[in-house]
C-alpha cells in the first residue's frame, strides 16, 4: 500500500507575518520503543516543538524514514510504502535547517540545526494514489524567531498606512537604524508592497560594529534599538523618527524577530516604480544566492548552480523620467570568486527565449451583458504575434521597448507588467561543449580516459535603462554581481554493457551502475557475493544512495566516500549476499544534481540493474 503525505511548513516573524519555511529537509522518523506514540500524537505540536543537540539528531538516524526538500513556498510531498515497511502509523517529525529563509550571507555560515516538531499521527483517506493525508503546520513566533536567532537571522516585518484612515501605502523605501552610543548602525531598508508590507533582513554583524570595528565591537544592549525613516524611491523623506525613538521600550534591545506599523501623514503622491533587476526566477540575488564576491555563486543554502533558460525579473515600470523605457541586460565573465575577468557585453536577441512581460488589456464587451467583458492578449518579448500575443520591439543591439498602453477603455487598452525582463538562454553564454565518457566503465572515475572534470563557470549579470529613444549607454538598474552557471553535458555514457546496455549522450550528469559479477554474462546468477559499482559525475554533485529492492528489503549499501565532483567505486552491501532468498532484485543508484533554473531543478538521475539470486 502506497502511502503519499502532502505538507506545507511555515513560521511566524509575528502574529501576522508569516513566512513559509523554504528549502529546509523535512525528516519522517518512526516511532522509538521508549516513546508514547499516542500521547505524543495527541499533544499540541507547541508542546512537543524541541531543538536537538548533534547526538541527539544522530541517535535517530536508524529510525529515519524518509527525507525530503521542500519548494520555495514550504511545501512538501513524501511517499511512503512497502519499501519503508511503513503501514500508515504516526511519525515523528523533524525539520533540518542548513540556513533560514532570507538570511543574510556572512564570512562564516552558521552551524545547522535540527528541530523536532511533533508525533503526528497522519489521517489518511483513500483515493485513486493510494492512501493520502495533508498537514500544515506554522511554527509558533517565540520558537521560530528563537530558532533564527541561533543563525544570526534578525528580521523586521512592518506595515505603513496612512494614519487617519490606515490605507496601506505601497512602493515606499522604510530604513531602519539602531541607535549606538557611538554611531547609529543603518540595518538595511524594505519596499512595501501594495498592501504597505515591508520586510528587511539583517544580522547580528550589522548592529555590533563600531567605528573601531574589528578590533572592538561594543553593544550596550542584546539586541538593536529600532526607528525607521520613510522615503520615496527617488529620496524624498516622508517620515523621519528621531533618534530617541529607539530608546523607547517598545524599541529598545529588540530581539531577532521584530514587528512595528508605521503611518504618514497623507498618501504620497502616485509615480512609476524605479526600474530594478533583483531576481534570477524565485530567488532574490541579493539574499538567496552567494551574488556578493568572494561568495561562490551558488544558491544559498543548497549550494546548486544555474542551468538552461533563466528567468531574470524584478520591477518593470513603463516610465524613466517620465518619458517612454527601455532596457537591455549585460553580463561579463568572473573567476570563481565572483572577480571580473572581462567587460561587459550586452545580451542579444537571439540569446532570449520568448518571454511574458505581462498582459494586455481591454474594456470590449462583445455583447450587452457579456459576462467577460475585459479582453486579454500575453505581451511577450521573441514571441510571435497573433491573436492571442502581442510582441514588443527589440533592437539589434538587445534594447526592449517597454510597452506604453495605458488606457484600457480605449482602443489602445493597457498594458499590465508582470516583472519578467528577459529569460535568458544560459548555453549562448559560451560553448559549455560536452564530456565524453567514450571508455569509463561503471565503478571507475569518469577520469579515467583522460577527460577533465566539468568546472561552472562564473559570471555577473545586470539590467541596463534608458529613455526610449536614447543613443546613451543607460544607467544601471540591478546589478548581480556573481552567479555560477553549468551547462555542460555528458556523452558516450555506457550503461551496465552486460545487461540491457545502453549508450546514453546529452546527459546533464554521470549516473553509471554495473554489477562486476554480471560482466562475464548479464544472467549469471548471485550467490554469496555482490560487488556494485558505480560512478556519479558532476561539479555540483548532490546525493548518491543505492538501494536494492526485492524480498525482505529495502537493501542498502555502504558508498565510498565523495571526491570532488565525483562518487565512484564498489559499494558495499549493508546485508548478507548469502542470505537473501532466491529471488529476482533489482538495484538502484539515484543521483542528486545541483542545479536550478531559478524556478525548478532537474531530477535525480537514476540508473537500474537486476540480477537473479
Amino acid at each position: 500500500m502506497n502511502y503519499l503525505l502532502k505538507g506545507r511548513l511555515c513560521g511566524f516573524i509575528c502574529a501576522d507575518c508569516p513566512e513559509p519555511l523554504s528549502f529546509v529537509k523535512v525528516r519522517l522518523y518512526r516511532v522509538r520503543s521508549q516513546q508514547n506514540a499516542v500521547a505524543l500524537a495527541a499533544a499540541a505540536p507547541k508542546d512537543t516543538l524541541a531543538i536537538l543537540d548533534d547526538a541527539t539528531a544522530a541517535a535517530k538516524q536508524s529510525q529515519l524514514l524518509a527525507e525530503v526538500e521542500t519548494d520555495a513556498e514550504g511545501n512538501f510531498s513524501v511517499e511512503l510504502g512497502e519499501q519503508h515497511k511503513y503501514e500508515g502509523e504516526a511519525v515523528e517529525v523533524d525539520v533540518y535547517c542548513a540556513t533560514v529563509p532570507h538570511r543574510k550571507p556572512t564570512p562564516t555560515p552558521p552551524a545547522p540545526r535540527q528541530f523536532t516538531i511533533t508525533v503526528l499521527q497522519p489521517k489518511w483517506r483513500q483515493t485513486e494514489l493510494g492512501l493520502t493525508a495533508a498537514w500544515e503546520y506554522c511554527l509558533p513566533h517565540r520558537f521560530w524567531c528563537a530558532l533564527r536567532g541561533l543563525f544570526g537571522a534578525w528580521t523586521i516585518c512592518g506595515r505603513v498606512t496612512v494614519c487617519d484612515n490606515q490605507q496601506p501605502v505601497g512602493g515606499v523605501k522604510v530604513r531602519a537604524f539602531d541607535v549606538d552610543w557611538l554611531q547609529d548602525d543603518a540595518l538595511g531598508f524594505g519596499i512595501t508592497d501594495a498592501t504597505g508590507r515591508f520586510r528587511i533582513d539583517y544580522t547580528t554583524a550589522d548592529f555590533t560594529p563600531t567605528i573601531f570595528s574589528p578590533a572592538i565591537n561594543l553593544e550596550l544592549t542584546g539586541g538593536p534599538d529600532l526607528y525607521f525613516k520613510v522615503e520615496t524611491l527617488v529620496g524624498t523623506v516622508l517620515l523621519a523618527e528621531p533618534r530617541s525613538r529607539g530608546r523607547d521600550p517598545d524599541r529598545e534591545n529588540a530581539g531577532p524577530c521584530f514587528c512595528v506599523k508605521l503611518c504618514l501623514k497623507e498618501q504620497p503622491p502616485i509615480n512609476e516604480p524605479l526600474p530594478v533587476f533583483t531576481a534570477i526566477g524565485g530567488y532574490q540575488y541579493v539574499t538567496d544566492i552567494h551574488s556578493t564576491p568572494p561568495g561562490s555563486g551558488l544558491t544559498q543554502g543548497d549550494n546548486r548552480a544555474f542551468f538552461s533558460t533563466l528567468r531574470l525579473n524584478g520591477i518593470l515600470p513603463k516610465k524613466l523620467n517620465g518619458n517612454p523605457m527601455e532596457y537591455r541586460f549585460e553580463v561579463r565573465t568572473t573567476d570563481a570568486s565572483g572577480t571580473p575577468t572581462s567587460g561587459w557585453t550586452a545580451i542579444a536577441p537571439g540569446q532570449i527565449a520568448r518571454t511574458v512581460l505581462g498582459l494586455w488589456q481591454i474594456y470590449a464587451p462583445a455583447f450587452p451583458g457579456d459576462p467577460n467583458p475585459i479582453k486579454t492578449k500575453l505581451y511577450t518579448v521573441n514571441g510571435t504575434a497573433g491573436p492571442t500575443e502581442l510582441v514588443t520591439t527589440i533592437s539589434a543591439a538587445g534594447w526592449i521597448q517597454v510597452p506604453q498602453q495605458s488606457n484600457v477603455f480605449g482602443v489602445e487598452g493597457f498594458f499590465q507588467p508582470n516583472g519578467n525582463m528577459i529569460n535568458l538562454i544560459s548555453p549562448s553564454l559560451a560553448a559549455f561543449g560536452a564530456v565524453s565518457l567514450t571508455g569509463v566503465t561503471g565503478g571507475n572515475s569518469s577520469t579515467s580516459n583522460g577527460a577533465a572534470l566539468a568546472q561552472d563557470r562564473h559570471y555577473s549579470i545586470r539590467m541596463r535603462v534608458r529613455e526610449q529613444g536614447s543613443a546613451a549607454p543607460g544607467v544601471d538598474a540591478g546589478v548581480c554581481e556573481h552567479v555560477a552557471i553549468m551547462n555542460t553535458l555528458y556523452d558516450n555514457i555506457s550503461h551496465h554493457p552486460s545487461w540491457a546496455g545502453y549508450i546514453q549522450s546529452g546527459a546533464l550528469g554521470v549516473s553509471m551502475l554495473d554489477i562486476a559479477q554480471l560482466q562475464a554474462s548479464g544472467c549469471s546468477h548471485i550467490t554469496n557475493a555482490l560487488d556494485v559499482m558505480f560512478t556519479a559525475t558532476h561539479p555540483n554533485l548532490g546525493a548518491v544512495n543505492i538501494d536494492m529492492q526485492g524480498p525482505g528489503g529495502p537493501y542498502s549499501f555502504t558508498l565510498p566516500a565523495a571526491v570532488a565532483g565525483e562518487r565512484f567505486g564498489t559499494a558495499t552491501p549493508n546485508f548478507s549476499v548469502a542470505a537473501l532468498p532466491v529471488c529476482a532484485y533489482l538495484v538502484t543508484l539515484s543521483v542528486e544534481l545541483l542545479l536550478t533554473t531559478g524556478d525548478s531543478a532537474p531530477s535525480p538521475l537514476y540508473d537500474q540493474i537486476a540480477f537473479c539470486k
